[in-house]
Formats: structure tokens, C-alpha cells, sequence
């Protein structure tokens, strides 16, 4: 027996948002069997889009129940029946919540009539419910009011239902999107079901403990499914499956820490089945030397180069000369250097000569990073802390955790928490990936 469900709120956000109209259709897979509707008192303002979209005014909520006096109702209509919706993450995560308010641990089977439409209906451009509702010829009455959206989703289901394998996609949702027939031979279940949904990294492992592979994510469990909902076409693959025992993992806080730590794990295991990491070594530098007028100039040469400021490493000599020529030609240096040398021929000026100077600054810091030394602030694996990451002459220092409540987060303070790690090529190629995907990460420089 099925719950078809469908829920309008103040606004997206579970935690603090609210149900204004909750739809339950009771349904056997032939018939509807029973139905509950209404009208709820969310107890805080409507967001003025969503009054927009569905017409739901605080008018007509101000005399309707709270939700506290029809949660007996919702509890007896999915009882012991799998949670459907359309896009079930959100109205069964919004519905969990008010359920928590109340002090009930709300827990249901759940099926997405969005991911069972794409498997027993591939082919349409739009899996919305607006959408493929519109290409399959289902009319709905009261489009994005809770009744008419789950009456719209019964039909849908059961234009699914009517499919050859509908029975098979069924049994895949409701094992959270385990194809047990794709599982690899020797992995059981339990061992994807006890993945986290968190951001980290997960390790593949043979019989004796070793690390057949691993790999990043923000979600670990999504991930790990997701590698294992096709079927394992290649020979190396092949072997891999044979030899893959359990899986384990490592919470991160964050997806910028887990492609961090994955990175350094991988050079650390060299896994069989990952691809093999290139050694790199650092021999060249872009140096700022000062020149005998005061000028700074940018000036390659070995690590080992004791006359200037180091601000850039290279694995090669090649290498440092193209991005020097990058840095010169996208910030127009060949400008200043002409005005270097008309002030060394007339006169230099001790303000202009400045500007110069900090010009060259700028445009070489600015290439690797924004900032020449920092911190980067994320999220932590605890609800309590934060995870931090040190930056120092754009050389990346580790990561760490502290909590902000005991550790104020000074340059000094958070330098003590830093577990060191080796800066490279890849370090640096995933800072900056981060900082350009996430403009808005809290950063603190010194």
C-alpha cells in the first residue's frame, strides 16, 4: 500500500520553513482507498513567491489547524505504507521536520515517482512534475496545490506501475537506490546501507584490508551507489568487483577537505585501481628582486635562490617561464616596465617607484591566489566546529578542525591545529578549483 503525498510551505528550507497544505492519497497500486486533505497554520509569514505559485494566502491560514492537530491524522494514513511523492526528499524531509517540532521520529519507506519515471520512462527532456505530466497527457486540475499535485502523482505511479519492470525499479528505490543485481558479488548491502550521507572519503577493500580504490565526495553514500548502479563493462572493473570485500570511510566536514584529504590518501595507498598520482618535485621559482634602482623585478631561478622573495614554485624551469609570461601579459607589466625604465632615465620618483613595486606584487600574488597567506574556513565534521585550511606565501600549510566556542580563530591559534600536508601542483589545482566554485568562503588573511 501506498501513501502518495504532497505538501506547499512557507519557503525551501526544512529547518526553517514550514507545511501550509499537506495532500495524503491512500493508494493500493489500483484504487484510491482513502484520502486527507487541509489547509495548515504554519505559525509564521508566507514567502511572497510561494503565495504567488500556489495562491495559499495567511488569510486562508489563519483559522486552519497547526499542524500538532493533524499529525495523529498523517501518522495513521502512512502507517505502515511507503511514503510516495514527487521529488520525495523534499516533502518527506519537510514533513520529518515538523514531525521532530512535535518530538516524533518520523521514518517511512520512500519512493521518487522522479527516479522511477526516468527508469520506466526514459526519454523526456523534463522529469518535473508539471512537465512530464504535460507530455504523457495527464491533466492536473490544481497544479501546485497539494491535492491536485499528488492526485497528478497517483496517475503518474500508476502509469508506472503498468510497466514490465516497474516491480524491479520499485525494489531498487526502496533499497535506497541499490541495484542488487549491479552489487558487486562479494559486497553485501549492509555495507553501502551504513554509508554516510556526508562529505568525505570512501575506500574499497579487499579481503585482507588493503585499498582497491578510493575517491571523494560530498556524499559519500550517493557517490558509492552511484558507481555501482552500472554494471562493470571493462576488465579492470571486472576485477575489481571480484576482489571488493567492504567499503570504509573518512568524514571530512566538507567537500574541499575530502578532495584534500583523498589526494593525499591516494599518494599515501597508491590503490591499484586509482589513477596513479605524478610525482612532483619542485626545482624553479618566480622570485621579486630588487634591483639596484629599488625596482622589484620578477626573476626565475633555482629554490635554492638566496638574493630575493620566493612567491611561486614550479616542477620545472619551462613551466615557471610560462606562467611568468601569463602573469606579465594578463595584468599589461610590459606598461609598467616602460615606465620603469623612463623614470631611470629622468628621474625616479619615489611615489611612482612605490606604485610599481606594488603593482608587481599584486599581479603575481593574485595568479596562484587572492591572498598571499590565509585561511580557509569551511564546515566541520561535528555540528560544533569548523574545519579550517592554511595557506602561507601561497604555499598550502594542512587542514584542521577547531571549535570556534573554545578557539578563537586567530592566525596563532589556528596554526597550532593544522595536521601538515605536502603542497604540490594538485594541492594548489584543488584550492583554487574551491575558492573560484565558492566565491563566498569565509576567508581570514594575515
Amino acid at each position: 500500500m501506498y501513501a502518495v503525498i504532497d505538501v506547499e510551505t512557507t519557503g525551501g528550507s526544512p529547518s526553517s520553513d514550514r507545511v501550509v497544505e499537506i495532500a495524503v492519497i491512500v493508494f493500493d497500486g489500483d484504487k484510491i482507498i482513502d484520502s486527507y486533505e487541509t489547509l495548515l497554520n504554519p505559525g509564521r509569514a508566507i514567502d511572497p513567491y510561494v503565495t504567488k505559485l500556489t495562491g495559499i494566502t495567511q488569510e486562508m491560514v489563519q483559522s486552519a489547524p497547526t499542524f500538532q492537530q493533524v499529525h495523529q491524522r498523517i501518522l495513521e494514513l502512512t502507517n505502515e505504507n511507503i511514503f510516495v511523492a514527487h521529488n520525495v526528499k523534499f516533502d518527506f524531509g519537510m514533513l520529518r521536520q515538523e514531525f521532530r517540532r512535535l518530538g516524533i521520529d518520523f521514518n517511512r519507506r520512500q519512493i521518487d515517482t522522479v527516479n522511477l519515471a526516468r527508469k520506466a520512462l526514459p526519454g523526456f527532456e523534463s522529469y518535473s512534475l508539471g512537465n512530464i505530466c504535460d507530455s504523457l497527457g495527464i491533466d492536473i486540475t490544481n497544479r501546485h496545490r497539494a491535492y491536485g499535485d499528488a492526485e497528478a502523482t497517483v496517475r503518474l505511479f500508476s502509469m508506472i506501475l503498468s510497466k514490465p519492470a516497474a516491480a524491479r525499479y520499485i525494489e531498487i528505490e526502496l533499497n535506497h537506490g541499490i541495484d542488487m543485481d549491479l552489487l558487486p558479488p562479494y559486497l553485501s548491502k549492509a555495507e553501502i546501507e551504513k554509508l554516510p550521507e556526508d562529505a568525505g572519503v570512501f575506500y574499497y577493500k579487499d579481503e585482507v584490508g588493503k585499498v582497491l580504490y578510493l575517491d571523494s565526495s560530498k556524499n559519500i553514500r550517493k557517490k558509492v551507489i552511484s558507481e555501482f548502479s552500472k554494471p562493470a563493462d571493462s576488465a579492470e572493473m571486472k576485477r575489481m568487483f571480484e576482489l571488493v570485500r567492504n567499503i570504509d570511510y573518512e568524514l571530512s566536514g566538507n567537500e574541499l577537505i575530502a578532495k584534500l584529504l583523498a589526494y593525499r590518501e591516494t599518494k599515501l595507498h597508491l590503490p591499484e585501481f586509482n589513477k596513479k598520482p605524478r610525482i612532483q618535485v619542485f626545482t624553479h621559482g618566480i622570485f621579486i628582486d630588487v634591483d639596484e634602482a629599488g625596482f622589484n623585478q620578477l626573476k626565475i631561478h633555482p629554490l635554492d635562490w638566496q638574493n630575493g622573495t620566493l612567491m611561486m614554485r614550479f616542477v620545472s624551469k619551462a613551466i615557471a617561464n610560462k606562467v611568468l609570461g601569463k602573469i606579465i601579459k594578463d595584468n599589461s607589466l610590459h606598461t609598467w616596465f616602460a615606465v620603469r625604465s623612463k623614470m631611470k632615465e629622468k628621474g625616479i620618483d619615489a611615489k611612482s617607484q612605490k606604485n610599481f613595486n606594488s603593482n608587481i606584487e599584486r599581479a603575481i600574488k593574485k595568479h596562484l591566489y587572492k591572498h598571499f597567506s590565509f585561511f580557509v574556513i569551511g564546515t566541520g565534521i561535528h555540528p560544533d566546529e569548523h574545519s579550517v585550511i592554511w595557506i602561507e606565501n601561497n604555499i598550502y600549510k594542512g587542514f584542521g578542525y577547531f571549535n570556534p566556542e573554545l578557539t578563537e580563530a586567530t592566525p596563532a591559534n589556528l596554526k597550532e591545529i593544522i595536521k601538515h600536508d605536502e603542497d604540490d601542483m594538485e594541492s594548489q589545482k584543488i584550492i583554487r578549483g574551491h575558492l573560484r566554485k565558492l566565491k563566498n568562503s569565509k576567508i581570514i588573511t594575515y
